[in-house]
């Protein structure tokens, strides 16, 4: 097959990923087809992932502490999920079925810590149970991807401090890294400080979506935002100074986004501009510090004005390139509060080549983890999820085409998630799992799903090799045979209008019986 021409980005830096709108969309792969056929390079980093409040279950279990999710849900005993902390080994079992080289899960701060302070002694069974989970994952020759921080903050944190609104929490946290750091750095190569950051402060403590359900506004916003990017840099120099020279890992922070395009295709300078701006107001508002210049995307300042936080030119320094690679989260949690996203009139897009070559323009040539990729089912879909299987192919196929005809570095794909778990405000009420979990068995049992399936044969081909074409076979069918015309189409309209919604294929089918 011949290739279409490749789009090598350059290296850029900040401004510069406005040129993603500027250059020709990529044409097809080829006539015949949309999908490249390719392999990954060795080394590739498959993986899949989960969060311990999602997963873990066990609330009170060995005196583990009240978080904040917990508090929010309202529903703490009935939050068992997937029961892991109990059934850890069953999903050590599900990662070897899919023959994965990586698995990102979290520690649970309130679980090692009820009260919050790491400098206090930790709850042991915690600390055994996490160290039994690495140790188990190296054994199996499984990477552990470590996140120190998935949302779920210890209640008396919130209830004393204000949560992240204090900043107060920066010292505590740095804390916390570093027992994790000392604790389990020695088996761990990848750490990542916290899960989207953006979600966090827009919709735990602006809208009241998410916990601790504070509906603060935009200020409030603002302010968790600032002590989230130097909470993240204050773990990251702990262990820059005292963990990397002999452990020798690595640090980042998932940072989740949206992706635009000129509404009807349109890349007039306004509409490029407005893309730009709306990638900045989320993506750039804690990439520009953490992976650019140290500060806030000038759009922010301009729009923001005195609400903005400033970053003193000392901080500048300490906060910018505190991040090892860059860490994306592309999934619904992101995509499907479109309606919720700055998006400035522009068309929210599924694109992850795209953003993936946005990233390298405004960023430079880093190493890039896909850290969380992948969609979701409703719950009465079961184990036959179609749907994310297509979204899978797509998302996948699209990172290929980032590595082979854009020249980007890619570390690694994690399919999200493992397992079924609580999926945060929507609980039970949609499936994001590989693997279908009971939640009415008391072992919580785990079946792999088509999607595990069909994951499993793209991590053993190492991508979408290229398929011989069979050997021709002569005949007739038989006369009965139904002959018809299928017209199937992907209901996209929802992505733009309603926040990207639950997709379903159309289909229009006719059947037609010929005479002999």
């Amino acid at each position: 097959m011949k290739k279409n021409s490749t789009l090598k980005y350059l290296a850029g830096s900040i401004g510069d990923g406005r040129l993603m709108w500027q250059k020709p969309k990529p044409v097809p792969i080829s006539l015949e087809q949309s999908l490249l056929h390719d392999t990954f390079p060795p080394g590739f980093l498959w993986g899949s992932g989960t969060s311990a409040f999602q997963t873990e279950g066990s609330w009170d279990q060995d005196g583990k502490g009240a978080s904040i999710w917990d508090h929010f849900t309202q529903s703490k005993m009935d939050n068992v999920a997937g029961d892991s902390y109990t059934h850890w080994e069953d999903d050590v079992q599900a990662l070897e079925y899919l023959g994965v080289k990586s698995y990102s899960f979290s520690l649970s701060w309130p679980r090692l810590f009820p009260d919050g302070n790491a400098k206090s002694p930790p709850i042991e069974p915690a600390v055994e149970h996490y160290n039994r989970l690495i140790n188990r994952l190296v054994e199996k020759q499984i990477e552990p991807i470590v996140t120190i921080h998935h949302w779920d903050l210890p209640l008396v944190l919130q209830e004393t401090y204000g949560g992240w609104k204090n900043e107060t929490l920066i010292r505590l946290f740095g804390d916390y890294a570093a027992f994790c750091f000392r604790t389990f750095g020695d088996r761990v190569r990848y750490w990542l400080t916290m899960h989207n950051p953006y979600l966090v402060a827009v919709q735990g403590y602006g809208m009241g979506v998410h916990a601790p359900g504070e509906t603060g506004g935009l200020a409030a916003s603002l302010v968790v935002a600032h002590n989230l990017i130097r909470a993240h840099a204050k773990a990251w120099h702990t262990y820059d100074t005292h963990y990397r020279p002999a452990q020798k890992g690595k640090v980042s922070i998932v940072l989740g986004s949206h992706w635009v395009e000129p509404q009807k295709g349109q890349s007039t300078a306004t509409d490029v501009h407005l893309c730009q701006q709306s990638m900045e107001a989320v993506l750039g508002w804690f990439a520009n510090p953490i992976l650019g210049d140290g500060d806030y995307p000038s759009s922010l300042k301009i729009k923001h004005g005195g609400l903005l936080p400033v970053f003193s030119n000392e901080e500048k320094l300490w906060v910018k390139k505190t991040a090892d690679f860059f860490s994306l989260s592309f999934g619904p949690n992101n995509l499907r509060l479109g309606r919720n996203l700055p998006h400035f009139g522009q068309a929210v897009s599924p694109d992850l080549r795209r953003i993936l070559g946005w990233i390298k323009l405004e960023y430079g040539d880093l190493q890039i983890l896909v850290a969380e990729g992948g969609w979701f089912s409703e719950a009465s879909v079961g184990r036959e999820d179609t749907v994310a299987i297509y979204l899978m192919k797509r998302f996948i196929n699209n990172v290929l085409q980032a590595v082979r005809l854009d020249g980007i570095r890619l570390l690694g794909y994690t399919a999200w998630s493992l397992v079924d778990g609580f999926e945060w405000n929507y609980n039970y009420s949609v499936r994001r799992g590989l693997f279908y979990v009971d939640f009415t068995h008391p072992n919580r049992t785990r079946t792999p799903k088509t999607s595990a399936q069909y994951y499993r044969q793209i991590i053993a081909d190492n991508g979408f090799p290229q398929v011989e074409p069979s050997s021709e076979v002569k005949g007739h069918f038989p006369c009965d045979f139904q002959w018809g015309i299928a017209d199937s189409t992907l209901q996209v309209t929802a992505f733009r209008q309603n926040g990207l919604k639950q997709m379903q294929p159309i289909s229009s089918i006719f059947f037609l019986s010929l005479p002999c």
